[in-house]
């Protein structure tokens, strides 16, 4: 089942580029959605920059690769793995931000990234590569003990 966040109104937009992808963050350890939730489809992988927001105001542009559904321009990235990559990327940095609350915002292109991993792009550059989600959506696993009858 999939729940839009927000209030129905229209979504400020953070990002200077024109917004991409459906987005799910996937809390699940045990479901890394093979078949798409949406539509039943197979999933694909897609390599891309997301972007993450990690309190206290620092952007990070992580190379990921992540599941998406063309039929129903579905992305979705894995906590889990977002977060050990942010925790292996900071302990070392800045140990004080590991496990501060972040956010992924957005993709930007794969040129822009590449720029940034060469040289430092300062964050109101940043925001102007950025393409926000169209939206961020929410499933919900069926709970074990409802069975289909087959």
């Amino acid at each position: 089942m999939a729940r839009r966040s927000g209030s129905g109104k229209e979504p400020r937009r953070l990002g200077k580029q024109p917004p991409r992808y459906r987005f799910f963050l996937n809390p699940y350890r045990d479901a890394r959605f093979t078949s798409c939730p949406q539509c039943g489809g197979k999933m694909r992988a897609r390599k891309l920059p997301l972007v993450i927001h990690v309190d206290p105001a620092r952007l990070v542009a992580l190379n990921k690769t992540c599941r998406y559904c063309p039929l129903c321009d579905l992305l979705i990235a894995h906590q889990d793995e977002i977060e050990a990559f942010l925790t292996a990327l900071f302990s070392d940095l800045q140990p004080e931000v590991v496990g501060n609350p972040y956010l992924v915002v957005g993709t930007e292109s794969r040129a822009h990234w590449l720029r940034g991993v060469r040289t430092p792009v300062y964050p109101q550059e940043a925001l102007g590569y950025l393409h926000d989600f169209k939206e961020t959506v929410r499933f919900e696993p069926t709970p074990r003990w409802v069975r289909n009858p087959t």
